[in-house]
């Protein structure tokens, strides 16, 4: 700063200290005003910043410039929300090195659990201990041979950093999960690292669990019951079971419906032979059809809609993708084969999880008001009891794979009942040789 700049600041700050004495002057006495603006001569409009004319602030005027780029929609709001909970309890199921020094291992887990709505039961001690509006009662500090021997987490938000507060449970032989949200396949590499006594485990209703993360049980050789109810939706969830019980010793897997499992793999390989379906290279299943156009059917591709808390479709998509040039047979057969998939793709997915209800209901509304205009509809999407008219009566062959099927079982059985009547092999040839 040059020597001019700075006497004209020190001129300044002496002029304005004179005009606040002068504001208010009673002989010796003087009152200074408030603010110093109010008795400073006022500056040029082209010298005054944006808070001094009253303008918005620039920072203001950003923000609200890229809101226009930010989606406001509920479903968005929802997911927001959602994963900052789901950031808030990332950090509160933290390790705290202190609680273990303290408690011990299992108290400090039991503290853990119970806090969080969990409920334990210690070795030889027929007593649940659970948290209700008075809280909980736990020893306060490490008593010597208190081990938790069962753990009922059901229902909670225990998720995978969680489980680093579940260390060195020993006498641990029990585990239920049910309808834990957060349970996920990490999860299954920590259960099956750190819980080798673990007997039953219950993980109904995880629906976050693949069949490749169920695989990473297959460590826990004492294991005894694994109950999967509500898992249907899991690809190769039968393959995984079976695959257990095999590599585990004494394991019974409960609430898998093979039955299902091997419809499902029917219909999925009757699809990919389909001559109209291809893949791509992350095994996701397209249909094309005559123009060469891809339609989605199945795979990995996120399918997530905009839904409202009961799962009720809160808009559709307004852009409608062209009906596929194919026979209309065909493409009823596609659709059918892929579970709905088709039709409800074409129409801007509405529902993730009422596919049948919701896509019925769109087509009834779209063809009665395109009926009204005297605009005509195209075949592949009219209501299901107009469509249903118009196709062969032998359309559908599940019916035929599930007779099928169900003489393969019939034939199976039938062989174990056999082996099980006649004596073994070995046993008649050292009889013979007798």
């Amino acid at each position: 700063m040059r020597w001019q700049e700075l006497e004209n600041e020190m001129k300044g700050d002496y002029d304005q200290k004179q005009r606040m004495k002068n504001h208010r002057r009673f002989g010796d006495m003087y009152l200074t005003p408030e603010k110093p603006e109010d008795v400073m001569p006022p500056k040029d409009l082209a010298d005054m910043t944006r808070k001094e004319t009253g303008a918005f602030p620039v920072d203001l005027h950003t923000n609200h410039t890229q809101m226009r780029y930010l989606d406001h929609s509920f479903d968005n709001i929802r997911r927001f929300k959602r994963y900052t909970h789901f950031q808030h309890l990332q950090y509160d199921q933290r390790m705290i090195p202190e609680r273990l020094l303290f408690l011990g291992p299992d108290l400090a887990a039991a503290h853990f659990l119970v806090h969080r709505g969990a409920a334990i039961k210690f070795l030889d001690d027929d007593i649940w201990y659970k948290r209700d509006k008075k809280g909980y009662s736990l020893p306060g500090r490490k008593v010597p041979g208190l081990f938790i021997e069962a753990i009922d987490a059901s229902g909670t938000e225990l998720m995978f950093e969680g489980f680093e507060n579940l260390h060195d449970l020993s006498h641990l032989r029990m585990l239920r999960l049910a309808n834990c949200e957060y349970i996920d396949d990490w999860v299954m590499g920590k259960i099956g690292g750190s819980m080798p006594n673990l007997e039953m485990l219950d993980l109904s209703g995880c629906y976050k669990i693949s069949a490749k993360g169920l695989m990473g049980l297959k460590h826990l050789n004492k294991l005894r019951y694994l109950r999967l109810e509500g898992l249907s939706h899991v690809k190769d969830l039968g393959q995984a079971a079976l695959l257990l019980e095999e590599a585990i010793p004494n394991l019974t897997v409960l609430g898998v419906d093979y039955v299902e499992q091997m419809e499902n793999l029917e219909a999925e390989t009757r699809l990919l032979e389909n001559p109209r379906v291809v893949q791509d290279a992350r095994g996701n299943a397209f249909a094309e059809d005559d123009n060469g156009r891809l339609f989605y059917l199945n795979g990995s591709i996120n399918e997530r809609t905009a839904v409202d808390d009961e799962d009720r479709p809160i808009m559709t998509s307004t852009i409608r993708r062209e009906i596929p040039e194919m026979d209309e047979v065909e493409f009823e057969k596609l659709d059918r084969l892929s579970g709905g998939k088709l039709r409800h793709m074409l129409l801007g997915s509405p529902s993730g999880h009422l596919w049948g209800e919701q896509v019925e209901r769109i087509l009834q509304h779209e063809a009665k008001l395109l009926t009204e205009d005297s605009i005509p509809v195209d075949p592949k999407m009219l209501p299901k009891e107009k469509r249903t008219l118009r196709l062969p009566p032998n359309l559908d062959e599940r019916e035929e794979w599930k007779s099928i099927l169900q003489s393969e079982m019939i034939k199976f059985s039938k062989e174990i009942a056999d082996q099980e009547t006649s004596p073994p092999k070995k046993l008649i040839e050292k009889q013979g040789n007798l």
